[in-house]
């Protein structure tokens, strides 16, 4: 006699937003809506192909493999909350103020638009009927309100997201090192004659620069590097 049989449970689902809409999601649940992400994601394409971009309004969701997509709507969601860039966030800006909703068995009352369909904008180009432009292949989406959710922040939702796989604690002082090999090598490469001088008033600039201006100078220069090979 089979003592044992495994039971197959339905997949849990997760959406990444900020605490901005902690109390409406724990009271009410994640309702269906066109935010900021989807607009500035995917109008501009509609706009360029001249097709009307007015999506069903949805809810979206992703599965444990593909988990950076909620983390990614996190930290769109954060950027927005504090008037920054998505690349200004910081891992302590998602720590404090992030926020991870979780679907326990979503699988069973999500839509689900498979990976095998062509992406990643799928079937908008030219289409005026598509009901869900903004689904990419692999999303999880619902129409419907979903609740009751569980809600992970702060160091919860940071001890979850480390334990599979995805959150790196930023260290100030490796961007720190990097931005100086590039600003040294890239203005040396303006004026090798006076490389030594060059040396040290880049060490100088960049030890001035506080954390938050090192991340910005960090990405111009990464895209000066960049022109020059």
């Amino acid at each position: 006699m089979n003592w044992f049989r495994k039971i197959a449970t339905a997949r849990t689902l997760y959406h990444g937003t900020s605490i901005n809409n902690y109390d409406s999601i724990k009271s009410i649940g994640l309702v269906p809506d066109t935010g900021d992400f989807v607009s500035d994601s995917y109008a501009g394409e509609y706009e360029a192909a001249g097709v009307e971009f007015d999506p069903v309004p949805v809810t979206y969701a992703t599965d444990k493999e593909n988990l950076m997509k909620a983390v990614n709507a996190m930290q769109y969601a954060v950027s927005k909350m504090l008037g920054k860039t998505f690349h200004q966030v910081t891992s302590g800006d998602l720590k404090s103020y992030g926020m991870l909703v979780i679907m326990k068995e979503g699988e069973e009352y999500w839509e689900h638009r498979p990976e095998e369909e062509i992406g990643p904008w799928g079937d908008w180009q030219g289409e005026t009927d598509n009901r869900y432009p903004a689904v990419e292949p692999g999303d999880y989406f619902s129409e419907e309100v979903q609740g009751p959710v569980e809600i992970l922040i702060g160091n919860k939702m940071v001890s979850f997201l480390k334990k599979q796989g995805i959150w790196a604690e930023e260290d100030p002082d490796q961007f720190r090192n990097d931005l100086l090999t590039m600003a040294i090598r890239y203005h040396i490469k303006e004026d090798p004659t006076r490389r030594d001088e060059i040396i040290e008033k880049v060490k100088a600039q960049v030890n001035a620069l506080d954390d938050e201006q090192v991340k910005e100078y960090y990405k111009l220069y990464s895209g000066k590097i960049n022109e020059l090979v």
